[in-house]
């Protein structure tokens, strides 16, 4: 039981997970391929260092995604690599899902507000 006196619910711990702000454009950017924090930083865009470091200690304590260490760098200062995890990588069928649906139900504010000029021109 949670502090609520209620079931452990997996559908409310898993929201809980990908709701946190950054935390699906992380995701999102590793799918792609493994990367180092500066690129990543750059790929997910907007989100400040300190930020984008906690979401990166959350992921790897939560085993999405794990860090190692560029050890290949020879005379340089070695440089931390992130990369999903297996449990990592099938988030991708959950942002498919929701890639999906965005498609079917929600549209483009932009085109939309300029569909009533199209209709008015013809």
């Amino acid at each position: 039981m949670n502090q609520h006196g209620a079931t452990f619910c997996p559908v409310y711990q898993a929201i809980g997970v990908l709701q946190e702000k950054w935390v699906l454009h992380i995701v999102r950017a590793l799918l792609t391929g493994d990367r180092g924090f500066n690129e990543l930083s750059r790929l997910v865009g907007g989100c400040n260092s300190a930020t984008l470091t906690q979401r990166l200690e959350q992921l790897e304590l939560l085993g999405i995604i794990s860090k190692a260490t560029d050890a290949e760098v020879t005379g340089k200062l070695a440089r931390s690599i992130y990369s999903l995890t297996e449990a990592g990588r099938e988030l991708q069928s959950v942002i498919d899902a929701i890639d999906a649906w965005a498609r079917a139900h929600l549209h483009d504010p932009a085109a939309t507000a300029s569909e009533p000029l199209e209709m008015l021109a013809q």
